[in-house]
């Protein structure tokens, strides 16, 4: 299906739900096609676009991106380099559901190049016997790769037991961990299952990792190490066979250096690292975020909002999002809940949560900080951090020269 216009292009998307657009923009400024490509973008969030330009330059590459584009192309472009781009979109771990990541499991939203890297990532991983180290600031996931690497792997079939290992105190985690015998202790009146034999031939998801105190480090090494448990009150060793998945916020390296994490717990957790990264590397996901969360809030709440507005969807593209893909669920949850039942269609986001998105976004520190932050998680390598902020490599030089940033290497 092709269109001459732009306004064709929107009335055709509208009749046929395509899964991939390609717009073609003739002229150097691009207006009417960037205008289309938001309008597609917000009417058809399942879709994915790719944008040629004709007349190619670094502010209209970026300026495409922003508008929702997940390729961009320079014309003018060769008809197998075009293929090989649409193939790669119609991938069905990417295409279709909403972009679900792996078979089984809960669903990971995401079309983004972080996100594509961090799901080619999860089918090696689940594949694999080895424990997993999941790192991440808080709100990116983390449970969530944890399931999918379970449900995707061989102990599928096996439990997946979840433990937050904040809420043990040190007094019971042996009888967490390991179980314990009628009468081992005071309130003891009934024999119990410990999680990791409860875990047994499955998968043990061990969150917020990095808080747990020394004496709980030691009782957990022990039994990965000798893969036995002793349940309290009882003198036999039981066997237990788990995988272990570990996940954490915090930088466990700093902490062992620091006398807080064992090194011989890290180095038996951290056989396999994933690093789930934070939303504000993975804007282009915001669309299909929001058109989930929408879906899942209108089911609960019996609503019938279709989407948010252009300049509502700009703003969350602009924002930096320090609570990551949880304070985004939040933001649309309120947002549904605090709209009168009646309400249909497309809406808006109130006027002083959209001035606060905004004043955040263009606060210089907050840049400051997404830029560093950034450059961090590439180790400083600048192409993959100006990709990473949807900008060219120059662009990112001259933000790092503006903001009075020192680089550390070239």
């Amino acid at each position: 299906m092709t269109t001459a216009t732009a306004d064709a292009a929107v009335t055709l998307a509208r009749a046929r739900a395509p899964q991939i657009v390609i717009l073609l923009a003739a002229s150097a400024e691009a207006t009417k096609e960037l205008e289309c490509l938001r309008q597609l973008r917000s009417e058809q969030p399942r879709a994915r676009f790719v944008f040629i330009a004709q007349a190619s330059s670094e502010n209209l590459a970026i300026d495409a991106l922003h508008a929702g584009a997940e390729r961009y192309l320079r014309g003018p472009v060769d008809a197998a380099v075009l293929q090989r781009t649409v193939e790669a979109l119609r991938d069905p771990d990417i295409v279709g559901g909403s972009a679900s990541a792996l078979v089984g499991g809960e669903r990971f939203i995401g079309t983004s190049q972080a996100s594509d890297a961090l799901r080619t990532q999860l089918k090696r991983v689940a594949g694999c016997a080895s424990n997993v180290l999941i790192s991440g600031e808080t709100g990116t996931g983390k449970e969530l790769v944890a399931e999918l690497i379970h449900a995707n792997g061989p102990r599928a079939s096996k439990p997946l037991v979840c433990l937050n290992t904040t809420a043990i105190p040190d007094a019971l985690v042996e009888s967490e961990l390991f179980g314990h015998e009628r009468g081992s202790f005071t309130g003891a009146t009934m024999t119990q299952r410990g999680k990791l034999s409860a875990a047994n031939g499955g998968t043990a998801f061990l969150d917020e990792i990095g808080d747990v105190s020394l004496a709980f480090q030691a009782k957990l090494l022990r039994a990965i190490e000798s893969k036995t448990v002793h349940p309290l009150g009882s003198e036999r060793a039981v066997p237990v066979d788990v995988r272990f998945i570990a996940a954490t916020n915090q930088d466990l390296q700093k902490s062992a250096n620091e006398g807080r994490f064992r090194w011989d717990l890290y180095y038996r957790l951290n056989v396999v690292r994933v690093d789930v990264p934070p939303l504000r590397e993975r804007i282009g996901d915001i669309p299909l975020l929001v058109e989930h969360f929408i879906g899942q809030l209108n089911r609960d709440l019996g609503r019938s909002i279709r989407g948010l507005s252009q300049r509502s969807m700009d703003a969350l593209r602009t924002y930096h999002w320090p609570g990551n893909i949880r304070e985004l669920r939040n933001v649309i949850e309120a947002l549904l809940v605090n709209l009168a039942p009646e309400t249909a269609g497309i809406v808006d986001i109130p006027p002083l949560v959209l001035r606060q998105l905004t004043a955040a976004a263009s606060s210089p520190g907050s840049e400051r900080e997404r830029i560093l932050q950034t450059l961090a998680a590439t180790n400083w390598n600048k192409t993959k951090a100006a990709d990473r902020l949807n900008c060219s490599r120059m662009t990112l030089y001259r933000r790092l020269h503006q903001l009075d940033l020192k680089t550390r290497r070239d």
